[in-house]
């Protein structure tokens, strides 16, 4: 096995029930070690992965998306696999690993997956350096021109906020209980930039880490199945939905 690791992430749900997705930056490398190189657009491939001494059939497949709707989108990789794969993983990981490593082998289409107990990819950064950061830029500028705002109903947003009891339609909390406060924001699926769309119909009550999350992440909003699919493989169904 060799001791370059191509991929190195935490723990997550997803590891023991479908498989993991291969970060955009490690698919380069990633293809060294397939004898049939990168994969195509929408290509399904045949590998193996050897966890704990058993060997396991899996399937790499690259997502393909619709270029002619997401031209800026580019193709996703993951590693799929069935129920007694993923029994598997979670037995390994019962130890308390909160990372699992991939490494490659000397044959081509074989990769090997270990439990860790730290991420190998993870920059210890020092922190002696930390008191001394100073921020020389800091002021306060005075700008003076025309401003664009938004004109929109928010008493849609409000009643929304309502129906779902000020809890986010992703994750199902309410992150301000336990704080005595309302704590969810009104986001629109289509960007309101784009859309001037106000409706109900395009608008999500989100918790505001969902918020920032999807604004950073730009996921895709499948409204057939109601869930979210990110640009790294991880798919986010709606806990809550009364009005989509």
């Amino acid at each position: 096995m060799s001791e370059n690791f191509l991929i190195s992430k935490p723990v997550n749900e997803s590891l023991f029930k479908s498989g993991f997705a291969i970060p955009s930056e490690a698919m380069e490398i990633f293809s060294f070690y397939l004898s049939g190189g990168q994969l195509a657009h929408g290509e399904k491939r045949a590998v193996a992965i050897l966890i704990d001494g058993e060997f396991f059939e899996v399937t790499l497949r690259s997502i393909g998306f619709n270029q002619n709707k997401y031209p800026n989108r580019k193709d996703m990789w993951q590693i799929n696999y069935g129920r007694a794969v993923g029994e598997r993983v979670r037995e390994i990981f019962s130890a308390g690993q909160k990372f699992f490593t991939l490494y490659p082998t000397e044959i081509k289409n074989l990769f090997y997956l270990k439990a860790e107990f730290a991420c190998n990819e993870q920059t210890v950064e020092n922190l002696l350096d930390l008191p001394t950061l100073t921020d020389t830029q800091a002021a306060l500028i005075e700008k003076f021109g025309l401003t664009k705002y938004r004109k929109l109903n928010r008493e849609i947003g409000e009643r929304l906020k309502r129906n779902y009891n000020f809890r986010c339609q992703i994750c199902g909390r309410s992150v301000g209980e336990f704080y005595g406060v309302n704590l969810v924001d009104c986001h629109h699926i289509t960007p309101f930039s784009e859309s001037l769309n106000n409706d109900a119909a395009n608008l999500l009550i989100v918790c505001p880490n969902h918020h920032r999350i999807i604004h950073a992440a730009n996921p895709i909003f499948d409204r057939e199945r109601k869930l979210y699919l990110y640009p790294n493989g991880r798919e986010e169904i709606l806990q809550l939905n009364e009005h989509l």
